[in-house]
């Protein structure tokens, strides 16, 4: 199995984890009381989140040459083990890549979620005891912020990357 399959099936399970767990949460508990988690709110959140979440897949573009000419640079990496850095490089900003869309999906469900809830059920089907809008709105919150974290961890990593470059060109130069 690829990497990226075994990634996307992972990413499929917690999401359903978290909305299982989410659909519990908000049946049970006063958790959807919580002015954090209405339409507005909501929104806004995912908009900054959103927003940063660019800022940071820009701010690692521009680290993005300068590590790549110094894994060029070192003598001491074969050229396969700078073409796994290469790929690592290109897997990390893939995977923050993925991260942000799921917040730009998460924007367009919460609306969507926002509107049909205002909607009358035109097939009288008995769906108002799931919650289904706020089971919705509760895991999109949880899974949202996964994904942040997981951006600013892989940008830590490429950050850490290019610290350990650097102190190497340093030990080097030296």
């Amino acid at each position: 199995m690829s990497k990226t399959l075994n990634r996307n099936i992972v990413s499929t399970l917690v999401v359903i984890a978290v909305g299982v767990a989410s659909n519990f949460a908000v049946r049970k508990t006063s958790i959807v009381s919580f002015s954090m988690f209405d339409l507005t709110s909501l929104f806004t959140y995912f908009g900054v989140l959103i927003g940063f979440a660019l800022t940071v897949y820009t701010f690692g573009l521009s680290m993005v040459s300068d590590i790549k000419s110094k894994i060029n640079a070192h003598e001491k990496f074969s050229p396969e083990q700078k073409t796994k850095m290469y790929e690592s490089l290109v897997s990390g900003f893939a995977q923050i890549k993925s991260d942000i869309w799921l917040i730009f999906y998460s924007i367009v469900t919460i609306i969507f979620f926002a509107i049909a809830k205002e909607i009358p059920n035109p097939f009288g089907w008995e769906v108002g005891k799931w919650m289904l809008p706020e089971t919705i709105n509760l895991t999109l919150f949880i899974t949202t912020t996964i994904a942040m974290w997981d951006i600013m961890q892989t940008l830590f990593n490429l950050a850490e990357i290019n610290l350990e470059l650097n102190k190497n060109d340093k030990i080097a130069g030296s």
